[in-house]
């Protein structure tokens, strides 16, 4: 086959190259080093010598040039059904959802979240784009690995909350050790020894149980959280979100995960207004008559679509 026409050399030495970075090429590799393999054009000093209909040549079934394609085709699926697909969740405005993947892990994830998640031989991945989501990782010998656009959260068997919000990464731990990097480099992962415990560079930030972190860019800031803290920073799993002394501002930012509804702090001194309360996931408006009868707040819905909340005389802002 390689002989009956210069355009089957050219073919075979460009699929070739691809067979090699699918390391499958072992077993043809030595005949890429004959000298009567034609380079390609402009690969090779000089043109490639013409072969006339005179030149003898051995005649080879049709079959063969099939089988050589058979061939390739078989190696590119072969690469693609290895490679460890990945899968895509998200989640709309008010909705919450549960995902169990493959490796026994439970996910929780929040309204307005989307993630990818790719699991593979070596690791456990999952890309969370934006939004909130609980991680319930089962235990096994591969990392499982939380990525962000502000910094890269790892554990083996625990529980943790992962927050993007704000330009800030926030992370919560549940149950066991997750480590923290934000530098943007492989999470510093080193191995997993027999006593299960995992082991981390130097330049990682472990979090216990209890302990709190959000990073926005070059300030970290830690914390122990209390049970009773806890509770309401995760209470949107039971379609509860629950306010103590929160500025304005930080409160509508949650309450747009719940609703369609565009709700806009119009006069900006607002936006100091300290809000304590409680509502439910599902009804958006029962909190914003909250906002209106206790603290005086003016909410006005514009044709549907917007909500604006304007000071009144009555307003407090303490």
């Amino acid at each position: 086959w390689l002989d009956e026409d210069p355009c089957h050399r050219w073919a075979f030495e460009e699929l070739s190259e691809v067979w090699a970075r699918l390391h499958i090429l072992s077993d043809v590799e030595p005949l890429l080093a004959e000298d009567k393999v034609v380079p390609l054009p402009g690969v090779g000093a000089g043109p490639v010598p013409a072969i006339t209909r005179h030149t003898a040549l051995p005649k080879r079934r049709d079959w063969s040039a099939l089988a050589a394609s058979l061939i390739v085709v078989a190696g590119i699926v072969a690469h693609f059904s290895l490679s460890a697909p990945s899968e895509r969740f998200v989640t709309d405005a008010g909705e919450a959802r549960d995902v169990v993947l493959s490796d026994g892990s439970m996910l929780e994830l929040n309204a307005r979240t989307s993630m990818t998640v790719t699991l593979d031989d070596n690791r456990r991945s999952v890309e969370l784009l934006e939004g909130e989501a609980v991680f319930h990782v089962a235990r096994d010998d591969r990392p499982f690995v939380v990525e962000t656009e502000y910094g890269s959260v790892a554990a083996l068997g625990t529980s943790f909350n992962v927050e993007v919000i704000n330009g800030a990464l926030e992370v919560s731990v549940i149950e066991g050790t997750v480590a923290v990097t934000t530098s943007g480099e492989p999470l510093p992962l080193t191995e997993f020894d027999s006593d299960s415990q995992i082991r981390f560079a130097r330049d990682a930030t472990l979090l216990g149980a209890g302990d709190w972190l959000e990073v926005s860019g070059s300030i970290h800031r830690q914390q122990i959280l209390g049970t009773e803290e806890f509770r309401k920073r995760l209470s949107w799993r039971h379609g509860i979100v629950e306010f103590d002394q929160q500025p304005l501002h930080s409160v509508v930012q949650e309450l747009r995960r719940y609703t369609h509804t565009s709700i806009h702090v119009a006069d900006s001194e607002l936006n100091s207004l300290r809000v304590t309360g409680r509502f439910e996931t599902e009804n958006v408006l029962n909190f914003l008559t909250q906002l209106s009868e206790k603290y005086g707040v003016v909410v006005d819905a514009v044709n549907g679509d917007w909500i604006l909340l304007r000071a009144s005389p009555a307003t407090s802002l303490q």
